[in-house]
């Protein structure tokens, strides 16, 4: 079982690692994300036997955190006053646009009410799947549902913000000390303590969270100031988006095609009252657009702020305007479940 689930992933990463040197090659934007994204999917839809397993996807999202608790500085934590106004508005955001998404699937996809309020709140994949599944809702619909939004978003967003807006993506320099054998050791057992302690705790996304808030407290102390290597930031885009693609496997054409098509429709719509908002609200808080966008979109949250970070695009911003999102979800959610189940009894 073992030697079978790793000859999957290999396969997996092999062609991830073929469509993320393609659109290398074709100077698109984030291309090892969304190479092996693009190339994974596609394989996967034409049946090949490829898988990134639960615990390999896991230690990914906890590298990620520590990664983004990196751009926490003091610089930024003067800040996040200012922030106040946007983050209410995301608070605000996640309301109208759940409204809007459940809608659409309760009378246009024709789902039920606890899998359209799944389907329609702009959360994680993960962590709505496993929500969703805890509730009731159809989780074959809720993930593909989810994972089509996530990944249209992923393609849409960052070739906006890179041929609109001419953003490029960052490449470190050699001027950049990266993590020495000490702070790499030091980041593992920060992130082993920050998972459990989120965990214990109850924090949602606790192997993102937990990881992130240690790492942040860490980089604004001054003890660690170096950052990761370019290459570890290829690695974990490689294998997220070979995470990504391969969560279509088993999936025919035929099967996957209205879902599809049901799953773009509500994408475009929230991505219409993203850009709108994020419009606005640069309009009145003087905020960066494109940050704006990107802490907005209704894609995941360590698929965003990662593309946050290999564009260049204020991660720490687009971090926690995400994690507010995320904060607001799982806590209002449980909620809106018991009174949609008790209209239902009724």
């Amino acid at each position: 079982m073992i030697n079978s689930s790793l000859t999957r992933f290999a396969l997996a990463l092999s062609i991830g690692c073929a469509g993320g040197i393609l659109f290398s090659a074709m100077h698109f934007p984030l291309p090892w994300l969304l190479g092996a994204l693009c190339a994974t999917l596609l394989a996967s839809l034409l049946g090949a036997p490829i898988e990134v397993s639960k615990s390999i996807r896991n230690y990914i999202i906890i590298v990620i955190g520590i990664m983004l608790g990196g751009t926490f500085t003091p610089e930024v934590i003067d800040q996040v006053p200012n922030w106040i106004p946007t983050l209410t508005a995301a608070v605000i955001y996640v309301a109208v646009i759940t409204t809007i998404g459940q809608v659409y699937c309760r009378k246009i996809a024709g789902m039920d009410a606890v899998t359209a309020l799944f389907s329609g709140l702009p959360g994680g994949l993960s962590e709505m799947s496993i929500m969703g599944e805890e509730a009731g809702a159809d989780i074959k619909k809720l993930t593909l549902t989810h994972a089509c939004r996530v990944v249209s978003v992923l393609l849409f967003i960052p070739f906006v913000l890179t041929y609109w807006f001419d953003l490029e993506k960052i490449s470190l320099t050699d001027d950049i000390q990266y993590w020495s054998l000490q702070e790499t050791i030091s980041l593992v057992v920060i992130a082993i303590t920050g998972v459990f302690l989120a965990k214990i705790c109850r924090i949602p996304a606790h192997r993102l969270t937990g990881p992130l808030i240690l790492s942040a407290a860490v980089h604004l102390s001054g003890a660690i100031t170096s950052e990761p290597p370019e290459l570890a930031s290829i690695i974990i885009q490689l294998i997220l988006g070979s995470a990504l693609g391969s969560r279509f496997f088993g999936i025919s054409f035929k099967e996957v095609g209205r879902v599809i098509l049901l799953a773009m429709g509500m994408t475009v719509l929230m991505l219409s009252v993203t850009f709108s908002s994020a419009y606005f609200l640069s309009l009145i808080t003087g905020h960066s657009f494109e940050a704006l966008i990107l802490a907005l979109s209704p894609g995941g949250f360590a698929e965003m702020a990662l593309a946050a970070l290999s564009l260049g695009v204020d991660p720490a911003f687009v971090t926690t305007h995400h994690a507010m999102r995320l904060f607001a979800i799982v806590f209002v959610t449980p909620i809106i479940i018991k009174v949609i189940l008790r209209k239902g009894a009724s």
